[in-house]
């Protein structure tokens, strides 16, 4: 099971929480997040295959892989109103 350390749940749920009034507890985002790194790494090998089956020949390197899923996710977001 992936496991981000305390170090990362903490800033990540200070940017998370950055001008917010949340109305969960540390447990409830700690565990949200966990979920979503457990989703996350169950899913890395099959990311990656499917953006190098995309795109072959041409192999993206795993810094530009990083950078495209990035910022897919903020324009799927930002669409979805998520």
């Amino acid at each position: 099971m992936a496991t981000l350390t305390a170090e990362e749940l903490a800033e990540l749920r200070r940017d998370i929480c950055k001008g917010q009034r949340p109305n969960f507890t540390k447990v409830t985002i700690n565990s949200a997040l966990q979920a979503v790194e457990t989703w996350f790494e169950a899913n890395r090998a099959s990311i990656k295959t499917a953006i190098n089956t995309s795109t072959a020949p041409y192999v993206f390197t795993n810094p530009m892989k990083k950078i495209l899923i990035a910022h897919y996710l903020k324009q799927k977001f930002k669409r979805e109103n998520v």
